[in-house]
């Protein structure tokens, strides 16, 4: 069975990740979006699995695209499969820029030009 990631936004604020069945496009899985849950989703894909373990939430028989539109969908192996830029970028502006924080895990931990 090949599953997705997708985060998907209804507006600011209210978005969810949700893991998908391909063939089907049936959702498996829900979770709510924090900046914790969203930079494991943008940068590890191997640690969304520990911190979303506890967070789902329920599906009920809707259909991805009731959970609003899709933003970014990836491949568990990390692969991106479908991006909107202007949704993606919109976003990140919400849930890192606007705080001040970044989406990058190593933000400022090396230099990558010795001076």
């Amino acid at each position: 069975m090949a599953v997705r990631i997708e985060w998907r936004s209804k507006r600011d604020g209210e978005d969810a990740l949700l893991a998908v069945e391909d063939s089907s496009n049936t959702i498996l899985e829900a979770w709510e979006v924090n900046p914790g849950v969203l930079t494991d989703f943008l940068n590890d894909m191997r640690a969304l699995d520990d911190r979303t373990s506890r967070d789902t939430r329920d599906v009920g028989d809707q259909t991805p695209e009731e959970w609003g539109e899709l933003v970014i969908a990836r491949s568990p192996t990390g692969d991106v499969l479908d991006v909107d830029p202007e949704l993606y970028w919109g976003g990140v502006a919400y849930w890192f820029r606007s705080r001040g924080s970044d989406p990058h895990l190593w933000q400022g931990a090396a230099r990558l030009v010795p001076r």
